[in-house]
């Protein structure tokens, strides 16, 4: 997780809130790379969660507190000598960086305040936790040497330098027309870079979602004069949002973690991506914490074998259409050897052809001939052909429809691919692909330890009404014959890979209402998902079959009406919470 410097200040402002005026009564270092600051308020108690793991540093309180070691480490024991009992004074963030710094007040010698800091540096997998008083470093969370660092070191006696700036407009207190101004005259590759490089606070997910606002594609170069009020607006925009109470954004990846929290609603997604909505920051960065993520080699793997798969099978395809078309040609061989066999005694051995009539038609016909054949072999050198030409019509026939039936199973697998975000969906997709030969079989008893079998989203609309969604093939078989009834409603896009969907109601019957946002998640769950207009067939599921011996995922369907749809993703978002 990669949060703005404009995400932060949301991170700040919350801080300011909940902690200012409080007291750090107790402190621990749960691993060596994080810290638990236990903060005592007028009421109650909270506790703010510093963890500097990794490349995704994040300041939160938790919704629960992580085990701590049975002996703390020096630091921990370094800050809880200087700091316990200390009132935080103030929190404040550098303009949009990526630095956050509380202040602590302390009673020192004859009664006079001391204010010690503690500096969180969130700056991915450089992040640090410095603690400084009077401009000098006492300790920090990493040390860093002149041979690691030319522009700073950070160890114990040195003196405090912090990160270099961010050069720019600062976003939220700049006049945003200065704002739209300076990006579109910036020489860049793009406006999307532009401006990012104009401003502080932003990276490349806030300045594509201002753009999209703005109706301006990232990856235009330069702006023209009317694009400067519409991207004027979408940072005023942005600028008055900063300044209200409302939801964030988690963007998730197809790997299971977050890659970022906006304060905007998101309009363009990578591919696989998906968001979630969050009353406030905090709830946001306490879900992204929790995530599992798939391990990416894994998914990435299986997508290259699957593409890979995919793209044999077309070349197949396309070779065995050529094999047909050659084999369209049975008839004429036929014709060829009736018609030598009608004029054998007008062909003498050693013709290289014979100009004959064709007995079918009654049209002139030049017959290639073997010269070292008599006629009666060239007769039956046709025959044979046509016989050949016959078998293989109905061979190229079958592997054809074998070949098309295998690539809509890897299309579907596919789709699977864009919406799994377990353990547990990816390796039912490997036994998917293992099983139709894709994969080779590693030992004949695979160990599941480790992952259990997925479930299938399930969505209560209403009271009255649920919904159902398979996100891999094995799901879309148990949700359609498994949950489903004969009489609920069954969605899936129209010859388009996708999501099996039950609608169950106790109603007499579903409401406009449900059938239309049962139609919107299809949609959203199939290759089609960024589309509109998107073809959903609906039927009940009495009338769903599953052919003996058929994949899974496979049905026939009959009784269908088709409805057309366009994702809401604010309302899909909403009910995925």
């Amino acid at each position: 997780m990669n949060l703005e410097g404009l995400t932060l200040k949301l991170v700040t402002d919350n801080l300011i809130k909940q902690l200012e005026g409080g007291k750090i009564y107790k402190i621990f270092m749960p691993t060596p790379n994080s810290l638990l600051l236990m903060v005592r308020r007028d009421r109650d108690t909270i506790a703010l969660l510093a963890d500097m793991n990794g490349g995704s540093p994040a300041l939160y309180f938790p919704t629960k507190l992580p085990e701590n070691p049975e002996v703390p480490p020096t630091l921990c024991m370094l800050l809880r000598k200087h700091l316990e009992e200390g009132r935080i004074a103030k929190i404040s963030q550098s303009g949009l960086d990526r630095v956050i710094t509380m202040e602590i007040d302390l009673l020192g010698a004859s009664s006079k305040i001391v204010t010690k800091k503690l500096i969180f540096e969130l700056t991915g997998k450089n992040s640090n936790i410095i603690f400084v008083q009077d401009d000098v470093i006492l300790d920090s969370l990493k040390h860093v040497n002149a041979a690691q660092s030319s522009y700073r070191i950070i160890l114990p006696g040195k003196p405090y330098i912090a990160p270099p700036p961010q050069e720019g407009l600062n976003l939220l207190e700049s006049n945003a027309q200065e704002i739209a101004e300076a990006a579109g005259k910036l020489p860049a590759a793009n406006i999307s870079k532009a401006l990012i490089s104009v401003t502080t606070g932003i990276g490349k997910f806030t300045a594509n979602e201002l753009l999209a606002d703005a109706d301006i594609l990232p990856n235009k170069v330069g702006l023209e004069y009317h694009d400067i009020p519409r991207l004027t607006t979408a940072i005023e925009k942005l600028q008055g949002r900063m300044e209200q109470d409302l939801p964030v954004y988690a963007l998730i990846s197809r790997t299971n973690q977050v890659k970022t929290i906006l304060p905007i609603a998101p309009q363009n997604l990578e591919q696989g991506m998906q968001v979630k909505v969050f009353a406030n920051i905090n709830e946001a960065i306490c879900f992204a914490m929790s995530l599992k993520p798939i391990q990416l080699p894994q998914h990435e793997q299986l997508q290259k074998v699957v593409t890979a798969e995919i793209g044999k099978l077309t070349k197949k395809l396309d070779a065995l259409e050529n094999d047909l078309l050659t084999a369209s040609d049975a008839e004429a061989q036929r014709m060829l050897a009736d018609t030598i066999m009608a004029n054998i005694y007008q062909i003498k051995k050693g013709q290289q052809s014979a100009d004959l009539i064709n007995i079918y038609d009654g049209e002139p016909v030049t017959i290639a001939l073997s010269p070292t054949l008599s006629p009666t072999e060239n007769a039956q050198a046709y025959y044979k052909r046509y016989n050949k030409y016959k078998r293989a019509q109905t061979e190229v026939q079958l592997q054809l429809e074998a070949t098309q039936e295998m690539l809509d199973y890897l299309a579907s697998i596919e789709a699977s691919l864009l919406t799994a975000t377990t353990k547990s969906e990816i390796e039912e997709v490997t036994q998917e692909l293992t099983a139709v030969g894709v994969i080779k079989e590693v030992g004949k008893k695979k160990n599941k330890a480790g992952w259990t079998k997925s479930q299938p989203l399930h969505i209560k609309l209403n009271e009255d009404t649920d919904l159902y969604i398979g996100k891999n093939n094995k799901q879309n078989d148990y949700v359609t014959f498994t949950v489903g009834g004969p009489n609920d409603l069954w969605f899936h896009t129209k010859d388009i890979p996708g999501s099996h969907i039950i609608l169950k109601t106790t109603l007499p019957e579903p409401t406009e209402r449900d059938i239309d946002i049962a139609c919107q998640l299809a949609g959203y769950f199939s290759k089609a998902r960024n589309g509109s207009n998107i073809p959903v067939d609906c039927t009940k599921r009495r009338y769903v079959k599953k052919p003996s011996g058929s994949k899974p995922g496979f049905v026939i369907f009959t009784n269908n009406s088709t409805y057309y749809t366009t994702p809401d993703e604010n309302l899909i978002n909403e009910l995925l919470k």
